[in-house]
């Protein structure tokens, strides 16, 4: 009974990250705000308990981006994270991940580039840095931001809260 419960969780818990936890941590630009929002799932080990969402809220003036080289067996490429660092240093205190794996060094310093051109109010391309349709990771759509944090990442500081304040990454 017990080898049942224990393959019955192990089970469940593979089921619950495969069809509802997103991959990567949703990301929102507010340029009017000059914030960055990071969706983050919490997984615990009980499959059978609620896995929390953290909704981090960071100023654009202290991230930094470290590129990682990735080199392992199935995930080879590089990754963008984003370093936030205490003000007007260089001291880390957080970590978020900008982007998974991609194949080419020019795509992963395209991306950052393109990221602080928008944050900056620079002339950003019209045409997408990615063609292709972004991978569907699971079959439900498991990203529900907070209804404040919506709101206040999507508007500007004085506005409405129908007033969009530019454009969103998810």
């Amino acid at each position: 009974m017990l080898e049942f419960f224990i393959l019955f969780s192990f089970v469940l818990f593979w089921f619950r990250i495969i069809l509802f936890e997103p991959r990567g941590a949703p990301i929102r630009f507010n340029r009017k705000r000059q914030k960055v929002y990071a969706y983050e799932y919490q997984r615990g080990i009980w499959p059978w308990k609620r896995w929390p969402v953290k909704v981090k809220v960071f100023d654009w003036a202290d991230i930094h981006a470290e590129r990682v080289l990735m080199a392992g067996h199935a995930d080879w490429g590089h990754r963008i994270y984003c370093a936030v660092c205490k003000p007007g240093t260089f001291e880390v205190v957080d970590r978020f991940i900008l982007t998974w794996t991609v194949g080419s060094i020019f795509q992963a310093y395209g991306l950052w580039s393109h990221c602080c051109h928008y944050m900056e109010g620079k002339p950003v391309p019209i045409n997408p840095l990615w063609t292709e349709r972004p991978r569907s990771w699971t079959p439900f759509n498991t990203v529900r931001w907070p209804e404040e944090i919506d709101r206040e990442s999507r508007t500007a500081p004085d506005c409405q809260p129908g007033a969009a304040s530019g454009a969103e990454q998810e």
